[in-house]
């Protein structure tokens, strides 16, 4: 039934890709047989090809995946500056920590939604609000700490927090300002369907399975004003269309080109951009459950899996091979990590021929269909019975947070906020979006680590943190960084990628 409804979407994806195609030639701003170069059009639309429709538009439930899509309407209420470090020209200018529980932010006066909402103190504290307790909130782990939330005044918003916690601003960096009353009234689903924010871009509509569009805010606050008409998204699920679109001039960015596609792009004279990301690919192991409720099993399928031989037998060397959990920048690496051991892994299992099934986002990341087989054709060798469980990216994350996804999940981690505790919390936590290894231990530790005054005093910590999940209970077995490819018509510039997985289009031409 997985598999069938998985080739029931398919075509979806290609509906959307020859619609947009049949539109996309008529829409460049030139003639190709005239010999003459056309200039950049301050009005074109940027037509955006993505690996995969956004799950939902709404950033308080929503995986941040899809944030390539709503940060051109939405903004963080705290920006980042290229060494992802929290920077005050945003929505909110200015913080300081009054005492060790106790933050003080200020928001930008006079900018409003563009719906005519005030994007006020209070629309902050309503934001974070909902970060915190709503029940299908993304970020819901990593803001339990926090006590109390109070504007104060249009300007003030004081945090408090039930211990000491030094990442609060940081934390603020992927949190969307979404407007108090539209959000009351239409509610997840119906916010999603048409959202509202403060961005450089407003929302421009959609056709149900085929693309979404945004238009140029032309009241937008900030200095990043779009330069171009707006971007029109689509979608296709396979590789192979992604590079047809691009090759064709019938998209102007074409996202997530696997190695061989990038390749051929460049080959065809194509630009192609790559991109070392923060985004991890990480095989979770549940240990709640049977067959991973077994450390000797858990033990032995991270013994079993070989990060380098997937990296360099399914991209080629175009990723890069990771041993840790913690380590959230391109660059860094844990102290301690598991090597592969084959023979080690079947002596473990020995006889049993223990089930385990691997749940992964079909169509979601690139090359993920080959490195889930791998997966398993390794857990295999060593002796487990696999079975695969391909489905959307979405219903897998309602089913991981729900507690449903028995054996192993295989996704992203993207530390939205560029510290550890972002994953610490995240995943190593009791209750955590994964929840997957419970243990007093870690609980109090991520707890311990978060009190300290700052992030150089917290980092032996997370070393700790980082051994106990994935060397010495083998919770979590990482995989690789993905390198990230997209590519770009010859007349389109002023893509900007950044490594957290955010782009931005303001200064996109074509």
């Amino acid at each position: 039934m997985i598999l069938k409804s998985l080739r029931s979407r398919r075509p979806l994806a290609l509906v959307a890709a020859v619609a947009l195609a049949a539109t996309g030639l008529a829409a460049c701003g030139g003639d190709a047989d005239s010999g003459t170069t056309a200039k950049s059009d301050p009005n074109a639309t940027i037509r955006a090809l993505l690996a995969a429709q956004p799950a939902t538009l709404d950033p308080i439930v929503g995986a941040r995946s899809a944030q390539i899509v709503w940060a051109t309407i939405i903004e963080p209420l705290i920006t980042t500056d290229d060494k992802l470090a929290p920077t005050k020209n945003g929505l909110i200018t200015d913080w300081s920590r009054t005492d060790n529980t106790t933050w003080t932010f200020k928001v930008r006066p006079g900018i409003s939604f563009s719906n005519g909402e005030k994007a006020d103190a209070a629309a902050v504290a309503n934001t974070l609000t909902l970060t915190r307790d709503a029940a299908a909130s993304q970020l819901k782990s990593y803001f339990t700490n926090v006590a109390t939330i109070e504007a104060t005044d249009d300007t003030t918003v004081t945090v408090k927090t039930k211990t000491p916690q030094y990442n609060i601003a940081d934390l603020l960096t992927t949190v969307y300002l979404v407007p108090p009353a539209y959000y009351k009234e239409k509610g997840s689903e119906g916010f999603a369907a048409a959202p509202i924010g403060t961005g450089p871009y407003v929302w421009g509509g959609s056709n149900a399975g085929r693309d979404i569009s945004v238009k140029k805010n032309p009241d937008y606050w900030g200095e990043n004003k779009a330069t171009n008409g707006g971007i029109t998204f689509t979608w296709a699920n396979e590789a192979a269309q992604r590079l047809a679109l691009i090759q064709s001039k019938s998209v102007d960015i074409s996202f997530d080109l696997p190695p061989a596609q990038a390749s051929a792009a460049k080959k065809a004279g194509i630009e192609v951009v790559s991109t070392e990301t923060a985004m991890k690919i990480i095989a979770f192991l549940d240990s709640t459950k049977a067959p991973f409720n077994d450390p000797k099993l858990r033990e032995a399928a991270a013994l079993a899996i070989d990060r380098d031989a997937i990296v360099k037998g399914i991209f080629d060397g175009q990723a890069v091979a990771d041993a840790g959990l913690l380590n959230v920048k391109p660059g860094e690496k844990p102290a301690k990590s598991v090597t592969a051991d084959p023979n080690k892994a079947k002596e473990l299992v020995g006889s049993s021929a223990p089930a385990v099934q691997i749940h992964y986002p079909a169509a979601q990341y690139t090359n993920i269909e080959e490195v889930s087989q791998a997966v398993g054709g390794a857990l295999e060798k060593a002796g487990f019975k696999v079975s695969y469980v391909p489905i959307d990216y979405g219903t897998l994350v309602k089913r991981v947070v729900g507690r449903q996804v028995p054996g192993i999940s295989i996704f992203a981690g993207v530390p939205n906020v560029a510290v550890p505790d972002f994953f610490a919390s995240g995943f190593l936590k009791t209750k955590s979006i994964t929840g997957n290894c419970p243990d007093p231990q870690l609980d109090e530790l991520t707890a311990k680590a978060l009190e300290q005054s700052d992030a150089a005093a917290a980092a032996p910590m997370y070393e700790q943190l980082n051994t106990i999940g994935v060397v010495d209970k083998h919770c979590y077995v990482p995989l690789y960084r993905q390198i990230f490819n997209y590519a770009t018509a010859n007349n389109t510039k002023g893509v900007v990628f950044g490594p957290l997985n955010t782009v931005d289009f303001t200064k996109t031409t074509r």
